[in-house]
């Protein structure tokens, strides 16, 4: 029996994880792998494989590595054993809507022991959905925490307005929420792989929420804040190593006002 184990934070579920689970069962005798992962990532692993056990309460971070993985070029540990599955093929058609989506992947936690720093304002969330909820259909998606089968890293969840906002003043924008309330086939991971299958706009914050959205092709718009304390992490950079997940187009950006001008420029 051949034994994965995947033990670190989410990016590396994204990067590493699934990859190199998707090498070993086309290329090996699915009946002989197994994955154990963490708790909340069980959903992620069964997308494409039956032997699934999630048994790890945290993650262990391989500090070595990651700098490795922060690289700009593909990581050492893609060079063999390293194949990702073709998550949009799988999740195509399992949501539909009017008009092209516009995903924007949003987070709101304490980093690295201090204040958010990574993440889209409400400022910029309001312009945003003003601007473009008429071409667009957008879906939002921030987790809110203690959400089924979703994984919590040790950085805190905070409160956050995002979903006041949509509410009180942009009823048209769709959130995560909404449609696991009326899709309960799938759980908050796999209702992220659903909704980026449908768009070839996505837009995230840096973390394993952008990794996640490089397996949907199309362009993916990056902010990694230029204030925050690891700004040098050449991964979330444009045309980054990345795009090999599923083909996106990668455009890194550090500012506010940079966003805006990518995302007016090819959105």
């Amino acid at each position: 029996m051949i034994i994965i184990e995947e033990k670190d934070e989410f990016t590396w579920d994204m990067v590493r994880g699934l990859p190199v689970l998707n090498w070993y069962i086309t290329n090996k005798n699915p009946e002989e792998v197994k994955i154990k992962c963490k708790k909340g990532t069980f959903s992620i692993y069964k997308t494409i494989h039956k032997n699934v056990s999630d048994g790890f309460d945290t993650h262990v971070e391989d500090m070595k590595l990651h700098y490795e993985t922060y690289s700009y070029e593909l990581p050492n540990f893609t060079k063999q054993t390293w194949l990702p599955p073709n998550l949009k093929e799988i999740f195509k058609g399992k949501l539909e809507f009017n008009k092209p989506t516009l995903v924007i992947q949003n987070k709101y936690t304490k980093e690295w022991g201090g204040p958010p720093t990574n993440y889209f304002g409400i400022d910029l969330l309001d312009k945003i959905f003003s601007k473009y909820k008429e071409k667009y259909q957008i879906i939002y998606i921030r987790p809110r925490g203690k959400t089924k089968d979703y994984f919590e890293d040790l950085n805190e969840i905070l409160s956050f307005k995002d979903y006041e906002l949509i509410s009180e003043r942009h009823s048209e924008v769709i959130t995560i929420y909404d449609l696991l309330e009326k899709y309960n086939n799938l759980d908050f991971n796999t209702m992220q792989f659903a909704i980026h299958a449908t768009s070839k706009k996505h837009l995230s914050v840096s973390g394993g929420n952008a990794c996640l959205s490089a397996y949907f092709g199309g362009d993916l718009i990056i902010f990694d804040n230029k204030n925050a304390l690891h700004s040098n992490r050449d991964i979330w950079k444009t045309n980054s190593w990345l795009k090999h997940l599923g083909g996106s187009n990668i455009h890194g950006v550090k500012t506010y006002e940079e966003l805006m001008d990518k995302i007016n420029t090819i959105f």
